[in-house]
């Protein structure tokens, strides 16, 4: 049987596990945005140069906005359910939440 203080330590332990585990799946979700920004960088510019433009470059294009669309969407739903369970355990202020997943700054 456990003692309360090993029970405390569990119980914290996975508080941290959840919270956690919505921070990655954005830092993830925010990891691979930052590249699809860098990405359709270089294609507007190959697309923006003389002599005609690639088709693979506009359907490559089109793919990454959907894409980046769809990684978009779900940091802000894995961003709400923190706050969410942030709220649960009695935590009301979401600053630092808006501020560390800025998720708001990355535009195509």
């Amino acid at each position: 049987m456990l003692d309360k203080s090993e029970l405390d330590d569990e119980i914290l332990r996975e508080v941290a596990s959840v919270g956690g585990g919505y921070g990655n799946k954005i830092e993830r979700c925010m990891e691979e945005m930052e590249r699809i920004e860098r990405a359709v960088r270089y294609l507007k510019g190959r697309v923006e140069r003389p002599g005609g433009t690639p088709l693979f470059s506009l359907r490559l294009l089109v793919r990454l906005r959907r894409r980046f669309e769809e990684l978009r969407e779900e940091a802000l739903r894995q961003r709400k359910s923190l706050i969410i369970y942030r709220e649960a355990l009695g935590l009301f202020r979401h600053r630092e939440v808006f501020e560390i997943y800025n998720i708001e700054r990355f535009k195509l």
